[in-house]
């Protein structure tokens, strides 16, 4: 499941951050947590965070966390 482009979003959030405590920082998690993306890739939330982020060139691909076929319900209030 864990895929290439997803390994390149996870250090393009470190490059912009500057480094794992800043990236944790940046998405209210933890250090430890930010390390866990490197081996498991991102969170789906983090992910939909980045493609919809300006300033993060990343673009989601559903097939990464297996919701080809599936609607996401996304609740925008």
């Amino acid at each position: 499941m864990f895929r290439g482009d997803m390994n390149n979003l996870i250090q393009t959030l470190i490059v912009k951050y500057g480094n794992v405590t800043k990236t944790a920082k940046a998405f209210s998690v933890s250090h430890t947590a930010v390390v866990k993306w490197k081996k498991n890739g991102p969170p789906l939330h983090i992910a939909l965070l980045c493609h919809l982020s300006e300033d993060i060139p990343y673009i989601f691909n559903p097939s990464d966390y297996s919701v080809d076929n599936k609607g996401l319900k996304l609740n925008l209030e």
